[in-house]
């Protein structure tokens, strides 16, 4: 086997939110580069442990049994450790095979990743290019955006200059959707109305410059309204798919490819629901209505907070007066808003978490949404609170959106926890809330997940560790210390 592709498994602890809601996607980072490799005439597999559901015994007897010469992973912030773990279950039983770590993780910290002897090389940016051209053979110091061990002493990790983004979008293959099994991934409860279902995306990058978001510096780039379409089409013909989670960072930002993708779906006839990401300064009533015509059921709105400040701070100044029409406008609409906020934002107090808790509840959308702050490695975020000393733990396994990692002096952690499990309880458990979804049940599979979601609301606090338990692990713990905990998060490559 030329190349194996790893997604690695994550975990939610019991009372974290997405314990019970969370998605089950396919890797799309992973199936790009799966397709690129495969445009090359590379042989390539990709293994998913979380939809397969395998162990690391029935890891440790694919790789023992395939050899493969070339393992990819991709990995987020707290995959990473399960990452560092199969990394050394690989080199037990297969020493040559060479070991790839991409994601955003790894790009983010690529000396800490590779601090771990069993990792040969990381791949940071975008991944199609660089791992064919490593695959093939190319002089190291030739590829773009790669890590490895050089030859100095006195620098023993290279970094090659990073690549320079894709551009043309259009130009890459489809997904490699027929390495995976297709029908065990679906999108999380309250986020679909149909199955088969599958994500994709219609651009890379973002507009934005928010703090907390790794996306933050990356180039905005779009694929043409056709080509979306068409790939749309191919996935229909093939899997029978009738619902697209769009899961771009802003999908709504090129309003034009929007707007021409609504047309040619109603053009063709395409049977079809679709949910998407956006922005409330990035919607206007017009596309609105033809989104809706189109398919479009639900829209998620990342509003974070209701404290003008805190939005200053965290670099998404979006005034409160233009989300209330935001949320009207895409109600009136016939969408469904999910709304998205954040407890713990360097300057949060109680007042303000108070007041975004008081905000959620004015805007009234379908389904709010509450974490806990994370400064991931890669954002402006986690620089900050380095260099400040605000970090409270750098154990990745604590970094899973329901966790107080930041020390503020605003705020204690213990007031954010409870704050957090606070807004779930008085958002979801208001009589005019739960009537209204009673009343949109419609079969017995609405009931069924609907039962499922309370239950995760029901239970829902913070995963944080009791102060006295607080564990300050130094970064770079490496392979051993990868062996302790599971990860908690899903990644693309």
């Amino acid at each position: 086997m030329d190349i194996l592709l790893i997604n690695p498994p994550w975990l939610t602890k019991d009372g974290n939110i997405w314990h019970g809601v969370k998605s089950t996607s396919p890797p799309l980072g992973l199936l790009y580069v799966a397709a690129y490799a495969e445009s090359k005439g590379r042989e390539v597999r990709v293994m998913d442990v979380n939809a397969e559901r395998l162990s690391f015994e029935d890891i440790e007897r694919f790789v023992s049994e395939h050899r493969p010469r070339w393992v990819g992973f991709t990995a987020v912030t707290a995959q990473i450790i399960n990452t560092h773990r199969i990394a050394g279950i690989i080199k037990r039983v297969s020493s040559d095979s060479k070991i790839v770590v991409g994601g955003v993780h790894a790009t983010a910290m690529p000396d800490d990743v590779m601090r771990d002897p069993n990792i040969d090389y990381v791949i940071r940016g975008e991944g199609e290019l660089p791992l064919f051209e490593l695959v093939d053979g190319r002089p190291l110091e030739s590829i773009a955006g790669l890590s490895y061990r050089g030859a100095n002493p006195l620098q023993p990790i290279q970094h090659n200059p990073p690549g320079q983004p894709i551009e043309d979008l259009d130009s890459l293959p489809t997904p490699a959707y027929h390495l995976i099994p297709f029908n065990a991934y679906k999108p999380a409860i309250g986020a679909y109305r149909r199955l088969p279902a599958v994500n994709m995306t219609m651009t890379r990058g973002c507009p934005g410059k928010c703090t907390f978001c790794n996306s933050a510096e990356t180039a905005l780039r779009t694929r043409s309204a056709e080509h979306l379409v068409n790939e749309i089409q191919k996935l229909q013909a093939r899997y029978g798919i009738r619902e697209v989670s769009f899961y771009d960072d802003t999908f709504t930002i090129y309003k034009q490819q929007v707007a021409r993708t609504c047309d040619l779906i109603m053009e063709r006839g395409i049977d079809l629901t679709w949910s998407c990401f956006a922005r409330t300064d990035c919607v206007s009533p017009p596309l609105l209505a033809k989104m809706r015509a189109a398919g479009c059921h639900q829209i998620l709105f990342g509003l974070e907070s209701a404290d003008p400040e805190i939005l200053e701070t965290v670099r998404k100044p979006i005034d409160l007066e233009q989300t209330r029409r935001a949320v009207r406008m895409v109600q009136d609409a016939g969408i469904d808003v999910r709304a998205a906020f954040m407890f713990g934002n360097p300057g949060e107090t109680i007042a303000s978490m108070r007041r975004t808790i008081d905000f959620a509840k004015e805007l009234d959308p379908d389904i709010a949404i509450f974490n806990i702050t994370t400064p991931y490695p890669g954002t402006q975020m986690f620089d900050w609170a380095l260099k400040n000393g605000h970090l409270r733990t750098l154990d990745w396994n604590c970094y899973d959106l329901a966790n107080s990692v930041l020390e503020l002096p605003t705020v204690s952690s213990e007031d954010i926890n409870r704050m957090y499990k606070i807004a779930y309880r008085e958002f979801f458990f208001r009589p005019k809330y739960l009537l209204r979804r009673l009343r949109r049940i419609r079969s017995w599979t609405d009931l069924k997940l609907n039962l499922q979601a309370f239950r995760s609301i029901c239970f829902a606090r913070s995963t944080a560790p009791r102060a006295d338990s607080s564990d300050r692990r130094v970064i770079g713990g490496g392979a051993d210390a990868a062996e302790a905990t599971p990860g908690l998060a899903l990644g693309t490559w």
